[in-house]
């Protein structure tokens, strides 16, 4: 878990070092951000972390109940702790809600920077909240990933 906060961090910083090499001059992007970006980022990061929110509880019991419940599930589960025996049964399940735990929270952020630091009329502001929005689209990303192997899962416990 630490290293998808850290792979998305540093994400976010590389997308704040490509506007700012490659933006001449780099106060033009105060107004474009203030222009065109800033009002459709709250919004769309706003949205985004109310609807997962509002989501995470029957994500994470539909999980519960359709794949680690499953007697296919507990087989998988004795096979891993023979090379691991650290392995937890809701481990995974544990890790799943943490990341969409992480992802609302840092879209409600976000969302939130674009109304106070972005504001303010300076370039640096600016690059800021687009790190942000940077770093929670890659987070959003790994959260629909570990959704989407769950998903995976399920489906292959249902054929059988």
């Amino acid at each position: 878990m630490i290293k998808i906060f850290i792979a998305t961090i540093l994400f976010g910083l590389l997308s704040v070092v490509c506007i700012y090499n490659f933006v001449e001059p780099i106060e033009q992007i105060t107004e474009y951000y203030s222009k065109n970006l800033r009002g459709n980022l709250f919004s769309g990061f706003l949205t985004l972390g109310g609807f997962l929110f509002s989501l995470k509880t029957f994500i994470i019991v539909k999980m519960k109940e359709n794949v680690y419940d499953h007697c296919e599930y507990e087989k998988k589960l004795q096979k891993g702790k023979k090379l691991n025996p650290n392995m937890t049964h809701y481990g995974p399940l544990r890790r799943l809600s943490d990341m969409l735990f992480y992802s609302v929270l840092l879209s409600i952020i976000t969302a939130a920077l674009q109304l106070t630091i972005g504001l303010i009329p300076h370039w640096a502001s600016a690059l800021i909240c687009i790190s942000f929005s940077v770093t929670t689209i890659f987070l959003l990303i790994w959260s629909l990933i570990l959704i989407k192997q769950n998903m995976d899962d399920w489906f292959s416990f249902i054929e059988k």
